[in-house]
């Protein structure tokens, strides 16, 4: 019988999760915490709502989540302009900035651990192949 993608891919998976889970853990991180401070990272100041879009979340789990990374001071509110108050982005603090470029160096090793088993090559390959699968209609 020939081997499942769909199993292969989830094995995968699950070795990729539970490295950056273990990372995540000795930070004090959830999973969403962590692709919450990623997003903030990648797009700069922005709105929550902006923020719920990327993530694929509702408005209420991206404003807890703020919440908690606001309580430890590693993201903060401001106000967008000076016309309308009530618009407010979210940006990372110093602290959110450097934990993330410290995570995502963590992350990139735990991937590397996880697919030592291939060639240089062939970890290019393969994600040449994931992100054709990923971008196409």
């Amino acid at each position: 019988m020939e081997a499942s993608i769909l199993n292969l891919a989830s094995a995968v998976q699950r070795r990729l999760e539970a490295q950056l889970d273990a990372d995540l853990a000795r930070e004090g991180l959830s999973r969403g915490e962590w692709r919450l401070l990623r997003a903030s990272h990648e797009a700069g100041a922005t709105a929550p709502s902006v923020l719920a879009d990327m993530l694929g979340l509702t408005r209420g789990g991206v404003t807890r989540l703020i919440d908690r990374l606001r309580a430890r001071r590693l993201i903060v509110r401001a106000a967008a302009g000076r016309d309308d108050r009530r618009y407010r982005t979210i940006a990372l603090t110093g602290a959110g900035a450097l934990l993330v470029e410290r995570l995502a160096v963590a992350e990139r090793d735990g991937e590397r651990a996880v697919l030592s088993p291939l060639a240089d090559r062939d970890r290019e390959r393969l994600v040449e192949l994931l992100t054709r699968i990923v971008t196409e209609p």
